[in-house]
């Protein structure tokens, strides 16, 4: 269960999107998300550029340091920060400049746990808004056209909020990652007058579905048609839906091929714990009307089959790899040989075809509700 008062201002802002008549009331105050930048480490380097000041959270005693770098290791009681000894969890501020971990300056406040495992988790806390400013560069180029970058500060910030009432902040002490588990968050070093001008314009704005927060997800390439999010992850949600998406094939490099031999794909499988022995053939098993494979089928050496998800399929042999799940496989002597279009999951917003939508005069909204079906824009402060 999450933080409670996080979770009383997450409930009361999707009570108000919730709100029919006159029209969706506003919450009174932006929220506050709590960022995990460094999981479960057996160091981490705390920065400032002046005296730092660290509260005990249990006790409320507060010990100033003075320097400009710290580090952080897990002790028997605690926490050790550069010979000091506090408890579990501590939360750091500066009077001077941003604080950093691993060298990364960050906003807002940095609070330090040693976790379950006896690492230390550091954890961003900041308002929404700020967030966002260093989300945009780590998901789209800010230098695209202003409505893509605006259609994706409004995506990124539902995303974030319906997130943070999904996952339970009380578990794991944090709302989000900064990684692709949720969105890449880059902190105030990929802060751009561009990214910041696309969330300050669109400030508090979220998309919603019956007057709820959307699972905004997005991705980069379609392919030429994004997909129904029950294809990729087995829920059927019903304003992600695919649709023909011609803006897509505007992208560069838009079709890929790879071929990989089939005693990688095997040790690769094997590591993902898919128990495959003489990999003899990789093959669609499903696939949608528009080309997306659901199933890849493998065959072992003593001729048994199984299927697995295309998508945990892609992820276990690399995103970077298989570029998307819209492929097809033909053999190549020993290997297998992937020819496919687009770029990622395949469902939600399409990054490049927003971009080409705002280069002939979109605006942001105008995208949002071609790419999500049957949404609306509201306000939530």
């Amino acid at each position: 269960m999450m933080r409670p008062v996080l979770w009383i201002a997450v409930a009361a802002a999707v009570a108000v999107l919730g709100a029919t008549a006159p029209g969706p009331a506003r919450a009174t105050e932006e929220m506050i998300v709590r960022v995990a930048v460094q999981v479960d480490q057996p160091a981490v380097m705390l920065g400032a550029d002046g005296p730092v000041q660290i509260v005990q959270t249990d006790t409320g005693s507060a010990v100033t340091l003075a320097g400009t770098a710290w580090t952080v290791t897990p002790s028997a009681g605690g926490l050790s920060i550069a010979g000091t000894a506090f408890g579990q969890t501590v939360r750091v501020t500066t009077g001077t400049g941003l604080l950093r971990i691993a060298g990364k300056p960050y906003r807002g406040t940095i609070e330090l746990q040693r976790s379950p495992q006896g690492h230390v988790t550091a954890i961003d806390e900041l308002p929404l808004e700020a967030y966002l400013y260093g989300v945009i560069k780590g998901e789209i180029d800010p230098g695209w056209p202003p409505a893509a970058v605006q259609a994706q500060a409004v995506a990124a910030r539902t995303l974030a909020v319906e997130r943070i009432a999904e996952v339970h902040a009380g578990v794991t002490g944090y709302d989000l990652t900064a990684t692709t588990d949720a969105q890449v968050y880059l902190g105030a070093s990929a802060e751009t007058p561009a990214a910041t001008a696309a969330v300050d314009t669109t400030r508090g704005l979220l998309v919603t579905y019956q007057g709820q927060p959307i699972f905004a997800a997005y991705h980069s390439n379609s392919g030429g048609h994004t997909e129904d999010s029950e294809n990729v992850w087995g829920t059927a949600y019903p304003y992600l839906r695919g649709v023909a998406d011609p803006y897509a094939m505007s992208a560069p490099s838009v079709n890929w091929s790879v071929t990989l031999p089939l005693g990688t794909l095997e040790a690769t499988l094997q590591r993902g714990q898919v128990q495959v022995a003489g990999l003899s053939d990789v093959s669609p098993g499903r696939v949608t009307p528009w080309g997306r494979v659901v199933t890849v089928r493998l065959t072992s050496g003593d001729g048994s089959v199984q299927e697995i998800n295309a998508n945990r399929f892609r992820l276990l042999v690399g995103a970077g790899v298989l570029r998307s799940t819209m492929f097809t496989v033909l053999r190549d002597g020993a290997g297998e040989a992937f020819s496919g279009r687009g770029s990622g999951h395949g469902v939600g917003l399409d990054q490049w075809g927003a971009r080409a939508m705002a280069a002939q005069g979109a605006t942001f909204d105008q995208i949002l509700k071609f790419y999500y079906t049957g949404v609306g824009i509201d306000q939530l402060y």
